[in-house]
C-alpha cells in the first residue's frame, strides 16, 4: 500500500511538473512573437509559484528543464513598470515557491530536517555574505546593484543546495531529476540543428568569440549537454540495456555540439574530469569504461572524417559556406590552444586577474569586499572591470571574501568531493555517484575560465549537484524499486 500511494505522488509531481514547464515554456514562446506581456507573465509566475508550493519538488524539476531549454530567458528575464526595471526573474519565483513549500513540509507536516557537519561550512559562507552585503550597502562606498548581484548569486541562489539535499532523498527522486535533465538535453538538439541551418547558434551572440568564428550552439547549452555526458556514460557503464546504442548515438551528437560552442575551456574539462573519474573506479569498471571511451571516440572520428568530406563534395551553397566557416573556426580555435599569449581572451584575464590581486594583497584575510570595480590599464586600454566578471570564479571568491570566504567555500565542496570518492566504488547507488561525481568535477575544471558562480543560469546547476553529492556521500539517498 505504502508503495502504491509513493507511486501515485511520484506521477502526480512529475505531472505537475510538466504543467509548470508548459504554462511557463508558452509565456516564454510568447514573448519572442509578441512581446513582453505583463498579464501573462504574472498569470505564469502565479500558477507556477503556487504549484511549485504544493509541490516543491514539482518546481525543482520545472527550474531543471526550463533553464536547459530557455537558459537566460527564463533565468534573467526582469519585466519594466513605467520604464522602471524589476529584476524579479521567473526562477526567483519558482524558486520561493519550492523554499515555502519546504518550510509548510518542516512545520506542518513535521517532515525531519537533518543536518550534517558539512552543511556548517556554507551556512558559514552564506553568513558571511550576508555581513559583507551589509557592509557594501550601507558603510562602504562601492555598487549597490553589484552588491545585490553578488549575494544573490552567492547567499540566495546557493540556496539550491539545501532545497536538493531536502528533496532529493530516495532513488526515485534521483532518477526523475535525472530524467527532466535527459529531457532538456535532448532538445538542446533542436538548438544545435537550427544553428547549423543559421550559420550561428541561437542566444550565442551572448558569449562573443576572442577569435574569428561563430557559435553554432550557444555557450550555457554547451555546458549542460557537457554535463549530461557523464550521467549517460554512467547509465552505460552500470546498466546493461538496450538504451545504450541510443546513448551512444546523443553523446555523439552533444559532442559535436559541445565543439560548435566553441568554448575552449569545456573541451579541455571534459577530457580533465574523464581522465580523473578513471582513477577512481575499480579495475573491472575501469576496463568497462576504456571501451566505453574508445567506442566514442571512434565514433566521433569517423562521423568527423564524414561530415569533413560531405563539406568538401558539397556544391557552393549557403549550408556549404556556413559549414565551411565552422570548420575552419573550429580548427583555428583547437589551434590557439598551443599560443595562448595570442589569445585575447587569455591576454585580458591575465591582465585584469593581475590588477585584482594588487588590491586584494592589501588584506589576504578578509578580501576587499562585494560591489566593487578594479581598474585596469594597459597601454591605450582603459577600464573598471566588475570583480565578479573577471572570468574566474575562484578568484572571485578569494578577492572578494578573503582566505576566510574562500576557505569556507573550500572545505564544503573538499569535504563533499572527498566522501564521494571515498563511497563511489560500493555498489549502493553507483551509477548516480559516478554521474554526480563527473557533474561535480566538470565544475570544478571550468570555475577557472568562466564567471560560473556569478552567473545564475551557470551555478544553478553547481549548487543542486552538490547537494546531491553531499546526500550520495552520506548515504542520505533511499534505495527504491518504483
Amino acid at each position: 500500500m505504502a508503495q502504491f500511494k509513493e507511486k501515485i505522488n511520484n506521477q502526480r509531481e512529475n505531472l505537475s511538473a510538466i504543467f509548470i514547464i508548459v504554462l511557463m515554456g508558452l509565456f516564454i514562446l510568447a514573448g519572442f512573437v509578441s512581446g513582453f506581456v505583463l498579464p501573462l507573465y504574472l498569470l505564469a509566475l502565479l500558477f507556477g509559484f503556487v504549484v511549485s508550493v504544493l509541490y516543491p519538488r514539482s518546481g525543482l524539476f520545472a527550474v531543471v528543464f526550463l533553464t536547459i531549454i530557455f537558459e537566460r530567458f527564463f533565468t534573467l528575464q526582469s519585466f519594466f513598470i513605467r520604464q522602471v526595471e524589476y529584476k524579479l526573474y521567473p526562477l526567483d519565483v519558482l524558486l520561493g515557491g519550492i523554499i515555502i513549500g519546504i518550510l509548510l513540509e518542516i512545520f506542518i507536516h513535521k517532515k525531519e530536517v537533518k543536518f550534517k557537519k558539512v552543511d556548517f561550512w556554507l551556512i558559514a559562507f552564506i553568513f558571511l555574505n550576508i555581513i559583507y552585503f551589509i557592509a557594501s550597502a550601507f558603510f562602504l562606498n562601492t555598487s549597490l546593484m553589484l552588491a545585490v548581484s553578488i549575494f544573490k548569486n552567492y547567499a540566495f541562489y546557493s540556496l539550491l543546495y539545501f532545497i536538493s539535499v531536502f528533496l532529493i532523498r530516495t532513488e526515485t527522486d534521483l532518477k526523475n531529476f535525472f530524467k527532466f535533465f535527459f529531457a532538456g538535453a535532448v532538445g538542446v538538439i533542436v538548438f544545435l540543428l537550427l544553428g547549423i541551418l543559421r550559420g550561428q547558434g541561437i542566444w550565442s551572440e551572448f558569449t562573443p568569440l576572442s577569435t574569428e568564428g561563430v557559435r553554432i550552439l550557444a555557450f550555457p547549452h554547451g555546458l549542460y549537454l557537457s554535463l549530461f555526458i557523464f550521467p549517460a556514460i554512467s547509465h552505460i557503464l552500470f546498466r546493461n540495456k538496450r538504451s545504450n546504442k541510443l546513448l551512444f548515438s546523443l553523446i555523439l551528437i552533444w559532442i559535436f555540439g559541445i565543439a560548435g560552442t566553441m568554448m575552449r575551456h569545456l573541451w579541455i574539462s571534459l577530457v580533465a574530469t574523464a581522465v580523473v573519474v578513471y582513477f577512481f573506479l575499480s579495475g573491472n569498471k575501469r576496463a568497462e569504461l576504456r571501451k566505453i571511451f574508445s567506442k566514442i571516440s571512434i565514433l566521433v572520428i569517423f562521423t568527423g572524417a564524414f561530415i569533413f568530406y560531405g563539406i568538401s563534395m558539397l556544391p557552393p551553397s549557403n549550408l556549404a559556406i556556413d559549414l565551411h566557416a565552422v570548420t575552419k573556426a573550429l580548427s583555428n580555435r583547437v589551434l590557439s590552444l598551443a599560443n595562448v599569449e595570442a589569445d585575447e581572451s587569455f591576454s585580458w584575464r591575465g591582465l585584469v586577474w593581475k590588477s585584482a590581486f594588487e588590491e586584494y594583497r592589501r588584506n589576504p584575510l578578509f578580501g576587499i569586499g562585494t560591489g566593487r570595480t578594479v581598474y585596469v590599464e594597459e597601454g591605450e586600454y582603459r577600464d573598471f572591470i566588475e570583480i565578479k566578471n573577471i572570468h574566474n570564479s575562484y578568484l572571485t571568491i578569494l578577492f572578494q571574501f578573503g582566505l576566510l570566504g574562500f576557505g569556507a567555500f573550500l572545505a564544503l565542496v573538499v569535504i563533499i568531493l572527498k566522501k564521494l570518492i571515498q563511497s563511489l566504488n560500493a555498489h549502493k547507488l553507483s551509477l548516480y555517484k559516478f554521474s554526480v561525481l563527473g557533474m561535480m568535477l566538470l565544475f570544478l575544471f571550468s570555475f577557472p575560465f568562466q564567471p560560473y558562480l556569478e552567473t545564475n543560469l551557470l551555478a544553478l546547476f553547481f549548487w543542486l549537484t552538490l547537494g546531491i553529492a553531499r546526500n550520495l556521500s552520506e548515504d542520505e539517498i533511499i534505495s527504491s524499486r518504483t
